[in-house]
């Protein structure tokens, strides 16, 4: 069903006949595993024709792949499978709640804006594509994840970013599924850190992808070297190309990734139900799409 969604969306909208790009079952394990209270289906008789993921980080609560079978639209089943991921997200203890949809689907934007959310900024969709690097290459400064040594320290920085934020969830999927990699720079304000997936996202993908990346207050060299061992990873691993977002409200600006050799690929628009947004010191790389 995903694959049809995603075909219909292009068509519809973009007059863009696309290939089939099927989620791996891996993917689908790691959103699941996250928040499995959370996920929820929608059923014609005992037919599955559209599902909501949700994900929780503490105090902040995103929903995402939201998805219904084209010939089942305009007849409530989003309205519901969004009713139930809120309702979930609540019931986690969430007090910012919202999620990212495609800029350019005005009517993705109103679906979502009629049910009570709010537009704040745009999210980047950045690609670039990686040189093929030494198995024992290095970035000097930068270190594996330490949860034991470095956990605390990450939990003063994200509460910098929106007070009761809580990554540790990606983190802990990280190490169970095998995902990738975590990077640390040690710095005075803490553990700077980035998270990289090095699994298959799509079948067949060649593609990393940057999960979160925390830099401290407008560091751009740390983000520059924990940027580099992650591409770094995503090379050793056999990857040709890097997709991260990056949300435009936060630090780094845009002509940094840019400098780096990022190129832009796409923009989803952040819209919020409630809460508080997140605040535009802290060096913060991460995103609410699925």
């Amino acid at each position: 069903m995903q694959a049809i969604v995603w075909q219909d969306h292009f068509f519809r909208e973009r007059n863009m006949r696309v290939p089939i790009m099927r989620r791996s079952l891996r993917n689908m394990e790691y959103y699941m595993g996250k928040d499995p209270g959370g996920s929820f289906v929608a059923l014609d008789g005992k037919k599955v024709i559209g599902s909501i993921l949700s994900h929780t980080w503490g105090s902040v609560g995103w929903f995402g792949p939201l998805e219904v079978n084209p010939v089942c639209q305009d007849k409530g089943y989003g309205k519901s499978l969004v009713a139930a991921s809120i309702d979930y997200l609540k019931s986690r203890g969430c007090t910012t709640i919202g999620c990212e949809t495609m800029a350019s689907s005005p009517r993705n934007i109103a679906f979502y804006m009629k049910q009570g959310f709010k537009a704040k900024a745009i999210s980047h969709v950045l690609y670039k594509r990686l040189a093929p690097v030494l198995p024992d290459a290095e970035v000097p400064g930068t270190r594996p994840f330490d949860s034991g040594k470095d956990l605390a320290g990450c939990k003063e920085m994200w509460e910098a970013i929106v007070p009761g934020l809580d990554y540790s969830p990606e983190l802990a999927s990280l190490t169970a599924g095998k995902l990738g990699e975590a990077w640390v720079v040690d710095t005075e304000a803490g553990p700077a850190h980035a998270i990289v997936h090095t699994y298959e996202m799509f079948e067949e993908s060649q593609n990393a992808i940057i999960k979160l990346m925390v830099a401290g207050k407008n560091d751009d060299a740390i983000a520059g070297k924990l940027l580099d061992r992650c591409e770094m990873a995503g090379a050793i691993a056999g990857k040709t190309g890097m997709f991260l977002r990056t949300y435009d409200a936060n630090p780094p600006e845009l002509n940094w990734f840019f400098k780096r050799g990022y190129e832009l690929q796409g923009n989803s628009v952040r819209l919020i139900l409630q809460g508080q947004d997140e605040g535009a010191d802290m060096l913060h790389v991460s995103c609410w799409s699925g």
